[in-house]
């Protein structure tokens, strides 16, 4: 089948009518010819054109410099431009938006430039919307930036609260309903520093006595009875101190019932419950006072006061020397028993016992004062060893008072029937001085807190009877001096309490 072909146009009418706009141009810009197409875009007539304007008169400024820098170099070195998007100024002085191809062709001549143009409009439309969702993301960019930098913000003051409030995270994988915890809960399970807990490493430091409660707790707030997760326990540290913590946290469930998630606190309250415990102490302590002075202090001042009375009435000699006697012992008592309340005070609520450090003779001393106590305790056998070197720094008051007292506790839980020996002894840089006694031992339930104020034996109606001060005060004199006290007891070997201390004082 053979086709129609209409007429076609001509070589000049075909570069006229063209849909693209054609110019040709001097090297130097002007325009030698220029079809009918770029003249209709413009809106200026071919005569107004050709031979009088050059192409970048047609440009704008930003255009003009282009050509100057950009355009007439390249097509000198390389003879061809490609899609360089200009602004073309239509004759009542909008602006089009074109997209530009040159090519230089040399004859014998000379050189002329063809260019042709397209309208990029749509291109330009493109390019704008382009350049806007550019700009848009840019600014989302920055709005990203901006929000990741106040969230790091926000994020570390939130991690400086928790730590000064001593408060760590923790939360369940709703996947794996795994317990995670972040690396500063290390601190609580006693490391130095933050480092991975898993949680059967967590579960493990939770006191033995406190899994099950916890253990409940859990439960409760996992089983949707709308329970809030609260629980307080001790965990065991690997540096060996015991902290207690409260555990509390949140669960959210989704609309099926599942974990959705749960976000959990520990706080410290290790400090705040020894605080609990210092407060009650001292509550304790005002009330151990009052029963002192309100019952230990109340005989012996009866007693004076009996024995004033009975000594203002007619007696004879012999009856007044006895009251005399009873009166004596009465406000010794009565003076002993406030020293003590004094020494307690100062050891217990103060910055502890004061001493006096000076050189001495510590078995001449320790002579001396046994020697004193043999008369307080007649029909009672007081025996005093001295063992290696005399010479030591410590005060003599203080030592006086401590051995009084280790006497007085084993005249009075010792068998009445065997001996009380003291021993002074020096050793190398270790001066000590021991008491010991026969008779029934210290249980061993009581020896753990022998040493702490009220605490006492039951030697039955001693005369000797003490408020039970008065071994926290021989404890409160060995660290004064830099020494502690220790105790043996036994059946066989009897009772020995032994204070040592430094044999020169720093």
């Amino acid at each position: 089948m053979v086709e129609d072909v209409p007429d076609l146009p001509s070589a000049e009418q075909l570069f006229d009518e063209f849909p693209t706009a054609l110019l040709v141009t001097s090297i130097t810009g002007n325009i030698l010819k220029v079809n009918k197409t770029f003249c209709t875009w413009l809106g200026i007539e071919r005569d107004d054109l050709v031979g009088r304007k050059r192409l970048q008169e047609l440009f704008t400024m930003g255009g003009r410099i282009f050509h100057q820098t950009h355009w007439l170099p390249t097509l000198q070195m390389q003879g061809s431009l490609s899609e360089v998007k200009l602004d073309v100024r239509h004759r009542d002085g909008h602006t089009i938006p074109m997209m530009l191809n040159a090519i230089r062709r040399t004859t014998d001549a000379g050189s002329y430039d063809e260019i042709s143009m397209v309208v990029a409009e749509e291109r330009n439309k493109y390019e704008r919307e382009l350049l806007v969702a550019r700009k848009r993301a840019d600014e989302l960019v920055i709005k990203e930036r901006e929000t990741q930098a106040a969230l790091q913000v926000t994020q570390a003051r939130l991690r400086q609260a928790l730590r000064l409030g001593n408060l760590f995270l923790w939360d369940i994988d709703a996947a794996t309903g795994a317990r995670r915890y972040e690396g500063d809960v290390a601190r609580l399970l006693g490391y130095a520093t933050a480092c991975p807990v898993d949680e059967s490493r967590y579960a493990e430091a939770i006191d033995l006595a406190d899994r099950e409660n916890e253990r409940h707790a859990m439960e409760r707030a996992l089983g949707r009875s709308e329970e809030a997760y609260n629980c307080t326990y001790r965990l065991n540290g690997v540096d060996g101190v015991q902290r207690t913590v409260v555990s509390s946290g949140q669960v959210f469930f989704s609309e099926d019932g599942a974990l959705a998630y749960f976000v959990g606190v520990l706080s410290d309250i290790t400090e705040s419950t020894r605080e609990r415990a210092r407060a009650e102490d001292r509550a304790l302590f005002a009330e151990q006072m009052v029963g002192i002075v309100s019952h230990d202090l109340r005989n012996p001042l009866s007693a004076i006061l009996m024995g004033a009375k009975v000594l203002s009435h007619d007696e004879d000699a012999p009856q007044k020397v006895r009251v005399l006697g009873h009166v004596t012992r009465s406000a010794q008592r009565a003076q002993r028993l406030i020293g003590e309340l004094l020494d307690f005070t100062l050891a217990r609520v103060g910055r502890g016992l004061t001493v006096a450090p000076a050189p001495l003779d510590l078995h001449v001393l320790v002579a001396g004062i046994v020697e004193e106590l043999a008369l307080a305790f007649p029909g009672r056998q007081l025996v005093h060893r001295a063992e290696g070197d005399a010479q030591c720094i410590a005060d003599a008051d203080r030592v006086a008072q401590l051995v009084g007292n280790l006497v007085g506790n084993a005249m009075a839980y010792g068998d009445p029937a065997g001996a009380v020996t003291v021993t002074s002894a020096i050793r190398g840089d270790t001066a000590s001085l021991s008491v010991h006694n026969q008779g029934e031992p210290i249980p061993q339930a009581l020896q753990a807190s022998l040493f702490e104020p009220m605490v006492r034996g039951d030697p039955g109606e001693s005369a000797t009877r003490s408020v039970g001060l008065g071994l926290f005060i021989v404890r409160a004199i060995a660290l004064a001096h830099g020494g502690d006290v220790r105790l043996r007891s036994s059946r066989a070997d009897g009772t020995t309490f032994i204070f040592a201390f430094p044999r020169k004082q720093n």
